[in-house]
Protein backbone atom coordinates (compact mmCIF):
# COMPACT_ATOMS: atom_id res chain seq x y z
CA UNK A 1 0.00 0.00 0.00
CA UNK A 2 1.54 3.29 -1.09
CA UNK A 3 1.61 6.37 1.12
CA UNK A 4 -0.16 9.61 0.29
CA UNK A 5 3.02 11.67 0.59
CA UNK A 6 6.76 11.07 0.22
CA UNK A 7 9.80 13.20 0.86
CA UNK A 8 11.30 11.97 -2.41
CA UNK A 9 9.60 10.52 -5.47
CA UNK A 10 12.00 9.05 -8.02
CA UNK A 11 10.60 8.65 -11.53
CA UNK A 12 12.29 6.19 -13.89
CA UNK A 13 13.98 2.93 -12.96
CA UNK A 14 17.72 2.85 -13.58
CA UNK A 15 20.89 1.98 -11.71
CA UNK A 16 21.29 5.58 -10.54
CA UNK A 17 17.66 6.02 -9.43
CA UNK A 18 17.93 2.85 -7.34
CA UNK A 19 21.21 4.04 -5.81
CA UNK A 20 19.62 7.42 -5.05
CA UNK A 21 16.62 5.69 -3.50
CA UNK A 22 18.86 3.67 -1.18
CA UNK A 23 20.81 6.78 -0.16
CA UNK A 24 17.56 8.62 0.61
CA UNK A 25 16.32 5.71 2.75
CA UNK A 26 19.63 5.63 4.62
CA UNK A 27 18.92 9.29 5.43
CA UNK A 28 15.48 8.30 6.79
CA UNK A 29 13.53 9.91 3.97
CA UNK A 30 10.30 8.32 2.82
CA UNK A 31 10.98 7.27 -0.76
CA UNK A 32 8.93 6.03 -3.72
CA UNK A 33 10.45 4.82 -6.99
CA UNK A 34 8.05 4.76 -9.94
CA UNK A 35 9.00 2.49 -12.82
CA UNK A 36 7.24 4.26 -15.71
CA UNK A 37 8.10 2.77 -19.13
CA UNK A 38 8.26 6.27 -20.68
CA UNK A 39 11.21 7.29 -18.50
CA UNK A 40 14.55 5.82 -19.55
CA UNK A 41 17.98 6.99 -18.42
CA UNK A 42 20.22 4.26 -19.79
CA UNK A 43 23.25 5.30 -21.83
CA UNK A 44 26.41 3.70 -23.17
CA UNK A 45 28.60 4.89 -20.24
CA UNK A 46 26.14 3.39 -17.72
CA UNK A 47 26.63 -0.07 -19.21
CA UNK A 48 30.33 -0.06 -20.18
CA UNK A 49 32.38 0.95 -17.13
CA UNK A 50 36.03 1.82 -16.67
CA UNK A 51 37.97 1.41 -13.43
CA UNK A 52 37.09 5.01 -12.51
CA UNK A 53 33.33 4.38 -12.37
CA UNK A 54 33.85 1.07 -10.57
CA UNK A 55 35.86 2.80 -7.84
CA UNK A 56 33.12 5.42 -7.46
CA UNK A 57 30.44 2.73 -7.01
CA UNK A 58 32.63 0.86 -4.52
CA UNK A 59 32.89 4.06 -2.47
CA UNK A 60 29.11 4.56 -2.54
CA UNK A 61 28.68 1.00 -1.32
CA UNK A 62 31.09 1.54 1.54
CA UNK A 63 29.78 4.98 2.55
CA UNK A 64 26.12 3.90 2.63
CA UNK A 65 26.54 0.21 3.52
CA UNK A 66 25.03 -1.12 0.28
CA UNK A 67 26.29 -4.73 -0.01
CA UNK A 68 25.56 -5.00 -3.74
CA UNK A 69 27.77 -1.99 -4.52
CA UNK A 70 30.47 -3.15 -2.11
CA UNK A 71 30.66 -6.30 -4.20
CA UNK A 72 30.27 -4.46 -7.50
CA UNK A 73 32.84 -6.55 -9.35
CA UNK A 74 30.69 -9.67 -9.25
CA UNK A 75 28.29 -7.91 -11.66
CA UNK A 76 31.01 -7.13 -14.23
CA UNK A 77 32.25 -9.10 -17.23
CA UNK A 78 35.19 -8.16 -19.50
CA UNK A 79 34.17 -6.09 -22.51
CA UNK A 80 35.67 -3.98 -25.26
CA UNK A 81 34.89 -0.72 -27.01
CA UNK A 82 35.88 -0.13 -30.60
CA UNK A 83 36.20 3.32 -32.16
CA UNK A 84 36.30 3.37 -35.95
CA UNK A 85 36.33 5.70 -38.94
CA UNK A 86 37.05 4.94 -42.57
CA UNK A 87 40.71 5.83 -41.86
CA UNK A 88 41.51 4.08 -38.55
CA UNK A 89 40.16 1.52 -36.09
CA UNK A 90 40.95 1.42 -32.37
CA UNK A 91 40.04 -1.55 -30.12
CA UNK A 92 40.09 -0.71 -26.40
CA UNK A 93 39.11 -2.26 -23.08
CA UNK A 94 41.82 -4.82 -22.45
CA UNK A 95 44.72 -4.37 -20.02
CA UNK A 96 46.26 -0.88 -19.72
CA UNK A 97 49.47 -1.96 -21.46
CA UNK A 98 47.60 -3.61 -24.34
CA UNK A 99 45.46 -0.48 -24.71
CA UNK A 100 48.54 1.74 -24.69
CA UNK A 101 50.23 -0.27 -27.43
CA UNK A 102 47.04 -0.24 -29.50
CA UNK A 103 46.79 3.56 -29.18
CA UNK A 104 50.41 4.03 -30.20
CA UNK A 105 49.99 1.75 -33.23
CA UNK A 106 47.15 3.93 -34.51
CA UNK A 107 48.44 7.29 -33.19
CA UNK A 108 52.27 6.94 -33.19
CA UNK A 109 52.80 10.72 -33.16
CA UNK A 110 51.86 10.74 -29.45
CA UNK A 111 55.38 9.53 -28.63
CA UNK A 112 58.82 10.10 -30.14
CA UNK A 113 60.01 7.11 -32.12
CA UNK A 114 63.19 6.97 -30.05
CA UNK A 115 61.10 6.23 -26.93
CA UNK A 116 59.01 3.40 -28.36
CA UNK A 117 61.46 0.76 -27.12
CA UNK A 118 60.72 1.89 -23.55
CA UNK A 119 57.06 0.99 -24.02
CA UNK A 120 57.64 -2.41 -25.57
CA UNK A 121 60.21 -3.28 -22.89
CA UNK A 122 57.53 -3.04 -20.17
CA UNK A 123 56.00 -6.10 -18.57
CA UNK A 124 52.18 -6.19 -18.21
CA UNK A 125 52.35 -6.70 -14.46
CA UNK A 126 54.67 -3.73 -13.99
CA UNK A 127 52.75 -1.20 -16.09
CA UNK A 128 49.21 -2.36 -15.28
CA UNK A 129 49.86 -2.21 -11.53
CA UNK A 130 51.28 1.32 -11.82
CA UNK A 131 48.48 2.52 -14.09
CA UNK A 132 45.66 1.21 -11.90
CA UNK A 133 47.24 2.97 -8.91
CA UNK A 134 47.25 6.22 -10.90
CA UNK A 135 43.55 5.74 -11.66
CA UNK A 136 42.86 5.29 -7.94
CA UNK A 137 44.80 8.44 -7.15
CA UNK A 138 42.95 10.43 -9.82
CA UNK A 139 39.51 9.13 -8.83
CA UNK A 140 40.12 9.95 -5.15
CA UNK A 141 41.32 13.46 -6.06
CA UNK A 142 38.37 14.18 -8.35
CA UNK A 143 35.90 12.86 -5.74
CA UNK A 144 37.34 15.25 -3.15
CA UNK A 145 37.12 18.10 -5.65
CA UNK A 146 33.44 17.31 -6.33
CA UNK A 147 32.64 18.67 -2.87
CA UNK A 148 34.29 22.03 -3.61
CA UNK A 149 33.14 24.91 -5.82
CA UNK A 150 36.50 25.14 -7.61
CA UNK A 151 38.20 22.79 -10.02
CA UNK A 152 41.42 20.88 -9.39
CA UNK A 153 44.47 20.18 -11.55
CA UNK A 154 45.69 16.59 -11.82
CA UNK A 155 49.39 15.95 -12.41
CA UNK A 156 50.25 12.53 -13.84
CA UNK A 157 53.04 10.71 -12.03
CA UNK A 158 55.30 8.24 -13.80
CA UNK A 159 57.94 8.02 -16.53
CA UNK A 160 58.67 11.01 -18.72
CA UNK A 161 57.60 9.25 -21.92
CA UNK A 162 54.12 8.56 -20.50
CA UNK A 163 53.76 12.21 -19.47
CA UNK A 164 54.63 13.09 -23.08
CA UNK A 165 51.77 10.90 -24.34
CA UNK A 166 49.41 12.44 -21.78
CA UNK A 167 50.39 16.01 -22.71
CA UNK A 168 50.25 15.47 -26.47
CA UNK A 169 46.90 13.70 -26.27
CA UNK A 170 45.33 16.69 -24.49
CA UNK A 171 46.82 19.12 -26.99
CA UNK A 172 45.92 17.16 -30.13
CA UNK A 173 42.33 16.44 -29.07
CA UNK A 174 41.78 20.21 -29.01
CA UNK A 175 43.74 21.10 -32.14
CA UNK A 176 41.67 23.09 -34.62
CA UNK A 177 41.32 21.81 -38.19
CA UNK A 178 43.03 24.93 -39.56
CA UNK A 179 46.16 23.88 -37.66
CA UNK A 180 45.96 20.07 -37.93
CA UNK A 181 44.78 20.01 -41.58
CA UNK A 182 43.07 16.69 -40.87
CA UNK A 183 40.28 15.27 -38.70
CA UNK A 184 42.20 12.40 -37.12
CA UNK A 185 42.07 13.65 -33.52
CA UNK A 186 38.77 15.45 -33.99
CA UNK A 187 37.22 12.11 -34.89
CA UNK A 188 38.93 10.44 -31.92
CA UNK A 189 37.45 13.03 -29.54
CA UNK A 190 34.10 12.74 -31.32
CA UNK A 191 33.92 8.98 -30.66
CA UNK A 192 35.46 9.13 -27.18
CA UNK A 193 32.85 11.69 -26.15
CA UNK A 194 30.07 9.35 -27.21
CA UNK A 195 31.52 6.27 -25.51
CA UNK A 196 32.48 8.03 -22.25
CA UNK A 197 29.76 10.66 -21.85
CA UNK A 198 27.06 10.16 -24.48
CA UNK A 199 27.89 13.67 -25.72
CA UNK A 200 29.06 15.01 -29.08
CA UNK A 201 32.07 17.28 -28.50
CA UNK A 202 34.65 19.20 -30.51
CA UNK A 203 36.70 20.45 -27.54
CA UNK A 204 37.35 19.44 -23.92
CA UNK A 205 38.37 21.54 -20.94
CA UNK A 206 41.63 21.07 -18.99
CA UNK A 207 39.80 19.18 -16.23
CA UNK A 208 38.55 16.60 -18.76
CA UNK A 209 41.94 15.61 -20.19
CA UNK A 210 42.86 13.10 -17.42
CA UNK A 211 39.34 11.64 -17.52
CA UNK A 212 39.61 10.94 -21.25
CA UNK A 213 43.19 9.68 -20.87
CA UNK A 214 42.17 7.14 -18.24
CA UNK A 215 39.01 6.11 -20.15
CA UNK A 216 41.23 5.50 -23.19
CA UNK A 217 43.65 3.16 -21.39
CA UNK A 218 41.50 1.61 -18.65
CA UNK A 219 40.11 -1.93 -18.84
CA UNK A 220 36.41 -1.86 -19.77
CA UNK A 221 33.70 -4.01 -18.20
CA UNK A 222 30.09 -4.64 -19.18
CA UNK A 223 27.75 -4.19 -16.24
CA UNK A 224 25.23 -7.01 -15.85
CA UNK A 225 22.56 -4.48 -15.05
CA UNK A 226 19.66 -6.93 -14.95
CA UNK A 227 21.13 -8.80 -11.98
CA UNK A 228 22.40 -5.70 -10.17
CA UNK A 229 19.20 -3.64 -10.48
CA UNK A 230 17.09 -6.65 -9.43
CA UNK A 231 19.09 -6.98 -6.23
CA UNK A 232 19.09 -3.22 -5.59
CA UNK A 233 15.30 -3.18 -5.98
CA UNK A 234 15.05 -5.93 -3.34
CA UNK A 235 17.34 -3.91 -1.06
CA UNK A 236 15.15 -0.82 -1.57
CA UNK A 237 12.06 -2.73 -0.41
CA UNK A 238 13.89 -4.28 2.56
CA UNK A 239 14.87 -0.82 3.77
CA UNK A 240 11.25 0.34 3.74
CA UNK A 241 11.14 2.08 0.39
CA UNK A 242 8.20 1.74 -1.98
CA UNK A 243 8.41 0.65 -5.60
CA UNK A 244 5.63 0.75 -8.17
CA UNK A 245 5.67 -0.36 -11.79
CA UNK A 246 3.04 1.90 -13.35
CA UNK A 247 2.72 4.88 -15.66
CA UNK A 248 1.85 8.27 -14.24
CA UNK A 249 -1.63 9.04 -15.54
CA UNK A 250 -1.95 12.62 -14.29
CA UNK A 251 0.41 15.32 -13.06
CA UNK A 252 -0.91 18.32 -11.15
CA UNK A 253 0.97 21.62 -10.99
CA UNK A 254 -0.06 24.76 -9.17
CA UNK A 255 1.67 28.14 -9.47
CA UNK A 256 4.65 26.58 -11.32
CA UNK A 257 5.09 23.99 -8.56
CA UNK A 258 4.56 20.24 -8.50
CA UNK A 259 1.59 19.30 -6.32
CA UNK A 260 0.78 15.61 -6.83
CA UNK A 261 0.43 12.77 -9.29
CA UNK A 262 -1.98 9.96 -10.01
CA UNK A 263 -0.80 6.53 -11.15
CA UNK A 264 -2.57 4.52 -13.80
CA UNK A 265 -2.77 1.69 -11.23
CA UNK A 266 -5.27 3.79 -9.21
CA UNK A 267 -3.25 4.04 -6.01
CA UNK A 268 -4.79 7.36 -5.13
CA UNK A 269 -3.28 10.83 -5.23
CA UNK A 270 0.41 10.92 -4.25
CA UNK A 271 2.28 14.09 -3.36
CA UNK A 272 5.97 14.64 -2.74
CA UNK A 273 8.36 17.27 -1.46
CA UNK A 274 10.82 16.56 -4.27
CA UNK A 275 10.41 14.69 -7.54
CA UNK A 276 13.68 13.46 -9.07
CA UNK A 277 13.39 12.84 -12.77
CA UNK A 278 15.69 10.02 -14.01
CA UNK A 279 15.28 10.05 -17.76
CA UNK A 280 16.47 11.33 -21.13
CA UNK A 281 13.48 12.80 -22.94
CA UNK A 282 10.18 11.20 -21.83
CA UNK A 283 7.30 11.13 -24.25
CA UNK A 284 3.58 11.66 -23.72
CA UNK A 285 4.00 13.82 -20.60
CA UNK A 286 2.73 17.40 -19.94
CA UNK A 287 6.23 18.85 -19.53
CA UNK A 288 9.53 18.81 -21.37
CA UNK A 289 13.24 19.07 -20.84
CA UNK A 290 14.47 22.51 -21.86
CA UNK A 291 18.09 22.68 -22.96
CA UNK A 292 20.20 25.21 -24.88
CA UNK A 293 21.88 22.26 -26.57
CA UNK A 294 20.34 20.05 -29.29
CA UNK A 295 19.61 16.38 -28.69
CA UNK A 296 19.77 13.31 -30.90
CA UNK A 297 17.37 10.44 -30.44
CA UNK A 298 18.23 7.05 -31.90
CA UNK A 299 16.39 4.52 -33.95
CA UNK A 300 17.72 0.99 -34.17
CA UNK A 301 17.85 -2.29 -36.01
CA UNK A 302 17.59 -5.21 -33.60
CA UNK A 303 16.53 -8.86 -33.54
CA UNK A 304 15.94 -8.69 -29.79
CA UNK A 305 12.73 -7.71 -28.01
CA UNK A 306 14.15 -6.61 -24.66
CA UNK A 307 16.64 -3.82 -24.01
CA UNK A 308 17.71 -5.42 -20.71
CA UNK A 309 18.93 -8.99 -21.08
CA UNK A 310 20.41 -11.64 -18.80
CA UNK A 311 23.44 -11.87 -21.11
CA UNK A 312 24.09 -8.37 -22.44
CA UNK A 313 26.37 -7.50 -25.36
CA UNK A 314 30.04 -7.16 -24.40
CA UNK A 315 31.35 -5.43 -27.53
CA UNK A 316 30.39 -1.90 -28.50
CA UNK A 317 31.55 -0.31 -31.77
CA UNK A 318 31.22 3.44 -32.39
CA UNK A 319 31.48 4.40 -36.05
CA UNK A 320 31.82 7.78 -37.70
CA UNK A 321 32.55 9.00 -41.21
CA UNK A 322 34.96 11.92 -40.93
CA UNK A 323 33.11 13.98 -43.54
CA UNK A 324 29.89 13.66 -41.47
CA UNK A 325 31.25 14.55 -38.01
CA UNK A 326 29.60 17.98 -37.98
CA UNK A 327 26.42 16.86 -39.72
CA UNK A 328 23.03 15.52 -38.70
CA UNK A 329 24.35 11.97 -39.23
CA UNK A 330 27.34 12.07 -36.90
CA UNK A 331 27.72 8.41 -35.82
CA UNK A 332 26.42 4.84 -35.68
CA UNK A 333 26.74 2.29 -32.87
CA UNK A 334 26.86 -1.49 -33.11
CA UNK A 335 26.51 -3.76 -30.05
CA UNK A 336 27.45 -7.42 -30.24
CA UNK A 337 27.34 -10.49 -28.03
CA UNK A 338 27.30 -13.82 -29.86
CA UNK A 339 25.84 -12.00 -32.86
CA UNK A 340 24.46 -8.57 -33.68
CA UNK A 341 22.39 -7.26 -30.76
CA UNK A 342 21.50 -3.78 -31.94
CA UNK A 343 22.54 -1.14 -34.45
CA UNK A 344 21.82 2.49 -33.46
CA UNK A 345 21.40 5.37 -35.90
CA UNK A 346 20.76 8.92 -34.55
CA UNK A 347 18.40 11.59 -35.77
CA UNK A 348 17.85 15.18 -34.54
CA UNK A 349 15.21 15.74 -31.85
CA UNK A 350 12.87 18.16 -33.62
CA UNK A 351 9.18 19.02 -33.19
CA UNK A 352 7.19 16.21 -34.77
CA UNK A 353 10.20 13.99 -35.48
CA UNK A 354 9.61 10.25 -35.25
CA UNK A 355 11.83 7.21 -35.58
CA UNK A 356 9.62 5.85 -38.37
CA UNK A 357 10.59 8.80 -40.59
CA UNK A 358 14.17 7.56 -40.68
CA UNK A 359 13.68 3.84 -41.34
CA UNK A 360 14.99 4.05 -44.91
CA UNK A 361 18.20 5.83 -43.81
CA UNK A 362 18.58 3.40 -40.91
CA UNK A 363 18.35 0.34 -43.16
CA UNK A 364 20.77 1.81 -45.69
CA UNK A 365 23.37 2.58 -43.01
CA UNK A 366 22.89 -0.86 -41.45
CA UNK A 367 23.41 -2.69 -44.73
CA UNK A 368 26.43 -0.58 -45.67
CA UNK A 369 28.16 -1.12 -42.31
CA UNK A 370 27.36 -4.85 -42.42
CA UNK A 371 29.52 -5.06 -45.54
CA UNK A 372 32.61 -3.61 -43.84
CA UNK A 373 32.18 -4.89 -40.26
CA UNK A 374 32.34 -8.53 -39.12
CA UNK A 375 28.68 -9.03 -38.22
CA UNK A 376 25.99 -11.05 -39.90
CA UNK A 377 22.63 -9.54 -40.76
CA UNK A 378 20.35 -11.68 -38.61
CA UNK A 379 16.86 -10.68 -39.68
CA UNK A 380 16.87 -7.48 -37.64
CA UNK A 381 13.89 -5.13 -37.79
CA UNK A 382 13.60 -1.37 -37.18
CA UNK A 383 12.64 -0.44 -33.62
CA UNK A 384 12.33 3.10 -32.27
CA UNK A 385 14.02 3.66 -28.90
CA UNK A 386 14.23 6.46 -26.34
CA UNK A 387 18.02 6.66 -25.89
CA UNK A 388 19.46 10.12 -26.47
CA UNK A 389 22.82 11.84 -27.12
CA UNK A 390 23.51 15.48 -26.29
CA UNK A 391 25.09 17.69 -28.95
CA UNK A 392 27.74 20.03 -27.53
CA UNK A 393 29.54 20.64 -30.81
CA UNK A 394 28.50 24.29 -30.89
CA UNK A 395 30.47 25.12 -27.72
CA UNK A 396 33.70 26.88 -28.65
CA UNK A 397 34.94 28.12 -25.27
CA UNK A 398 38.70 27.95 -24.70
CA UNK A 399 39.73 27.75 -21.07
CA UNK A 400 43.10 27.43 -19.37
CA UNK A 401 41.71 26.86 -15.88
CA UNK A 402 39.66 23.95 -14.54
CA UNK A 403 35.89 24.09 -14.08
CA UNK A 404 34.19 22.56 -11.02
CA UNK A 405 33.83 18.79 -11.19
CA UNK A 406 30.07 18.99 -10.78
CA UNK A 407 29.34 21.92 -13.08
CA UNK A 408 25.69 21.73 -14.10
CA UNK A 409 24.40 21.70 -17.65
CA UNK A 410 21.76 24.48 -17.91
CA UNK A 411 18.75 22.16 -18.11
CA UNK A 412 15.29 22.63 -16.68
CA UNK A 413 11.95 20.83 -16.66
CA UNK A 414 9.24 23.14 -17.88
CA UNK A 415 5.57 23.35 -18.71
CA UNK A 416 4.48 26.13 -21.07
CA UNK A 417 8.15 27.31 -20.93
CA UNK A 418 7.94 27.91 -17.17
CA UNK A 419 10.20 26.02 -14.75
CA UNK A 420 8.49 23.55 -12.42
CA UNK A 421 9.57 23.95 -8.78
CA UNK A 422 10.22 20.77 -6.83
CA UNK A 423 10.82 18.84 -10.04
CA UNK A 424 14.52 18.07 -10.63
CA UNK A 425 16.37 16.58 -13.59
CA UNK A 426 18.70 13.73 -12.59
CA UNK A 427 19.32 12.13 -15.97
CA UNK A 428 22.65 11.38 -17.68
CA UNK A 429 23.15 15.01 -18.79
CA UNK A 430 22.87 16.68 -15.39
CA UNK A 431 26.57 17.56 -15.33
CA UNK A 432 28.81 19.12 -17.98
CA UNK A 433 31.60 16.57 -17.95
CA UNK A 434 32.93 13.22 -16.70
CA UNK A 435 29.82 11.26 -17.69
CA UNK A 436 28.64 8.60 -15.25
CA UNK A 437 31.52 9.41 -12.90
CA UNK A 438 30.11 12.87 -12.09
CA UNK A 439 26.63 11.41 -11.58
CA UNK A 440 28.10 8.90 -9.07
CA UNK A 441 29.40 11.90 -7.08
CA UNK A 442 26.34 14.08 -7.50
CA UNK A 443 23.77 11.39 -6.71
CA UNK A 444 24.50 11.83 -3.00
CA UNK A 445 22.96 15.29 -3.41
CA UNK A 446 21.33 17.04 -0.48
Amino acid sequence: MLKNRYEEILVGRSLMSLVRGLISLKRNRTTLLIDDYRFHAESYPSHFLSEMEILAFLRLGKNYDIPELKDMRQFLIPANIELATEKWRLILGRSPLENLKEVLRKFPELLDESDLDLVFALTPVEFDSYFLEEIKRYEALIYDSSMRPKGVRFELQGPKWLKTIYQRLGEMLNTEYQVAKNLKYSSLLHLLGLSAEEKLKTRIGPEEVPFYFFRLLSPIYRLQDFFLTTQLKRRLLLLGGDYKESSVQFWQFHEKKFENLLLASFEGVISGKRVLFFSHLPEEVPFKLKSPYPMFRKTQMSPMKRATTLFPPTSLTFLASTHLIGSERPFRVLARAADMTYFHWPYPELPGSKAEFYEKDLKEAYQKDAESLPFEQVGAIPQGILSVSMDLRQIREVRKSESPTLGLVPLSIVTHDEDIQGFEYWGPFKYKSLGLLSLCYGVEGI
